[in-house]
This record gives C-alpha cells, sequence and structure tokens, in this order.
C-alpha cells in the first residue's frame, strides 16, 4: 500500500478511491463557499473530515476480518496506532457548533490524529 492511499482524500489526491476523493474535495470546497456566501449574515459553516473511524459492524471492523494486512497497513499510518472512534468525532462536531468556536467558518477540521501526515 503506497503513502497515497492512505491520505485523507479530502485533502489528497487518491490512486484507489478517486470518485470518493473527488466527491470530499467538493465538500471541502463547498464548505468554504457557503460559508463566504453566509458570513454577512452571520452564519458559521464548517465541515469534518475523519479519518479511519472504526465501530462495531463498521467497514473497519469487516476489513480487520476479511484483508487483515489493509486493516494493519491503516493502523500503521496513524501515529498513535489505533483508528478512531465516532465519540471523538462527535466531540469534534460538538467544538465546532460551540461557542468557542464562535470565530471558525469555512474551514474543514482534519480527524484523524495526523493520519493525513503519513
Amino acid at each position: 500500500m503506497t503513502a497515497l492511499m492512505r491520505q485523507n482524500p479530502a485533502l489528497r489526491p487518491s490512486s484507489r478511491t478517486q470518485s470518493y476523493a473527488a466527491i470530499k474535495a467538493a465538500v471541502v470546497h463547498y464548505t468554504a463557499s457557503h460559508a463566504l456566501t453566509l458570513a454577512p449574515d452571520r452564519i458559521r459553516v464548517n465541515s469534518v473530515a475523519p479519518g479511519s473511524i472504526e465501530f462495531p459492524g463498521g467497514s473497519w471492523e469487516q476489513r480487520k476480518k476479511s484483508d487483515p494486512k489493509l486493516y494493519e497497513g491503516i493502523l500503521r499510518s496513524v501515529p498513535f496506532g489505533r483508528l478512531g472512534t465516532p465519540g471523538e468525532v462527535a466531540s469534534a462536531v460538538l467544538f465546532l457548533a460551540s461557542s468557542h468556536a464562535g470565530w471558525i467558518t469555512g474551514q474543514t477540521l482534519v480527524v484523524d490524529d495526523g493520519q493525513v501526515l503519513t
């Protein structure tokens, strides 16, 4: 597996998931454009780009069984050596929706434990 395949498809090209990467990139651009459009009305628009998230019944749990080599490769691409949880993504969303993020708009918050850096 190449490093290119492990990076967040919203922010990096992907040779393995081209259509998915294009849609993710469109969400990043749409977020920024929508934020600019709504800023005069003081409406903030942000998005979250999660990394590899594991939960019961999810695709990574299935991949752990069906393709352990791929799963282990993904684990190696995450600096802390584990996949994220839905709760960790939810915490980021709660932050962006809170008054603590009151001066943040047009941003895509990458929640991936630095996976995009590898």
